[in-house]
């Protein structure tokens, strides 16, 4: 049996166009810049905790809880100001670990689907797992100078790299990462396979259920192209009728609760 603890830790205000973008004409909207509060919406943080019989795994940190004491400083001004983050008492993953019965020692992965802030923002809290991996891609680019990545926040934290391809985590089958490129250079999807069926972690590679059955992009794509073919994965993946979950950190459809495999 592998359980799929659906973890809701906290949520960010964004404009209504960084999740989806056919909801402006301006390239520019998901930023905020020159929009009214009129556009702006709360969408979920979402972690996830698998038990498999082999392994404990996590996908994703969600927000440090020093967001609490100075979002504004933990964010930098740049995300601060397009996705101001909230972290509600509890909601946190250790908290969430701790309400499960586990320490963060007892991680024997932590996977990034990527490493934009609301995804590896709490990095720190969960430093001491044995593993903590991420698309090699997406690990070149968070090195260069790119606003969207705050090198800061896993400064003196090993993380390893997985290649940027299909790549089986444990050697039964049934964690595969796969490349959902497009959101960012490295987007990396989760998929656990059980024996009635399977689940999706998605990540960033859609924000809600429009988002591959219309195939509607998101507001930030590194590459719009990739990230159309990514979309058109999670459709077939939604329209097969063995998958039992297409899980994405912003949907306020799976923001909590959990599924078994």
């Amino acid at each position: 049996m592998i359980k799929i603890n659906i973890l809701d830790c906290g949520s960010t205000f964004v404009d209504e166009a960084l999740p989806l973008s056919n909801r402006s004409r301006n390239p520019l909207a998901f930023t905020g810049i020159g929009r009214t509060r009129r556009h702006q919406i709360e969408v979920p943080v979402t972690s996830y905790l698998i038990e498999h019989p082999e392994a404990l795994i996590l996908v994703d940190t969600g927000w440090d809880t020093a967001i609490r004491q100075d979002a504004r400083k933990y964010e930098g001004f740049i995300n601060y100001h397009a996705s101001p983050g909230v972290l509600p008492k509890g909601k946190a993953v250790t908290e969430h670990l701790e309400r499960l019965g586990y320490r963060t020692s007892d991680l024997d992965y932590c996977i990034l689907t990527h490493m934009d802030i609301d995804h590896a923002g709490g990095i720190w809290l969960v430093k001491d797992a044995k593993s903590i991996m991420a698309n090699e891609a997406e690990l070149a680019a968070a090195s260069k100078q790119d606003p969207r990545y705050l090198k800061r926040l896993w400064e003196d934290v090993e993380i390893k790299a997985f290649p940027n391809e299909e790549y089986y985590l444990l050697g039964d089958g049934s964690i595969m990462l796969e490349p959902l490129n497009g959101h960012s250079a490295g987007m990396t999807g989760v998929r656990v396979n059980g024996d009635e069926g399977y689940v999706i972690i998605a990540g960033d590679c859609g924000y809600a259920r429009e988002s591959y059955e219309k195939l509607v992009l998101p507001g930030i794509a590194w590459n719009k192209d990739m990230a159309i073919e990514s979309l058109k994965k999670l459709q077939a993946y939604a329209r097969d009728e063995k998958c039992k979950a297409v899980l994405m950190t912003h949907d306020p459809e799976h923001k909590s609760g959990e599924i078994i495999l």
